[in-house]
């Protein structure tokens, strides 16, 4: 009887633990949040772009994230659009000769880190709210 008492203690507390998955995936949430705020900074963090790369790693890399749908699919397109932040603002850093070609692609540049900065944070919402947890933009 004392095992049996034992065993059931055992099953209701390891139903009382947090799911590894959903907490990576909460972390990844609030760190993509974050690398988000950092890339609306003029100029952003060199590290920035870097976490991003990193953060797209372990959605890709850790085992079981990719079955937390919708939420992973959700991170994995805020990830992508704030690495097209980064692709942008690397072009924006180039030095340009003042050719009209060259100051329209400029202005379609900057046109295009604030529309993936707002792709990202719908995508960061979505997340969010499949986590139930408060909306990180």
């Amino acid at each position: 009887m004392p095992r049996l008492a034992c065993l059931a203690v055992i099953l209701l507390a390891s139903g009382c633990l947090a799911d590894p998955q959903r907490a990576q995936t909460a972390d990844l949430l609030d760190r993509l949040a974050s690398v988000r705020t950092q890339l609306q900074q003029n100029p952003p963090p060199a590290d920035a772009c870097i976490a991003v790369g990193d953060i797209e790693t372990r959605l890709y890399g850790e085992p079981g994230l990719v079955e937390m749908q919708p939420t992973w699919s959700r991170l994995a397109d805020a990830a992508h659009a704030l690495q097209a932040v980064c692709g942008q603002t690397e072009l924006l850093a180039q030095p340009i000769s003042g050719s009209p070609a060259l100051e329209t692609a400029r202005a379609e540049w900057l046109a295009g880190i604030q529309r993936e900065l707002s792709v990202a944070c719908d995508d960061l919402r979505a997340a969010a709210l499949s986590l139930n947890r408060e909306s990180p933009c």
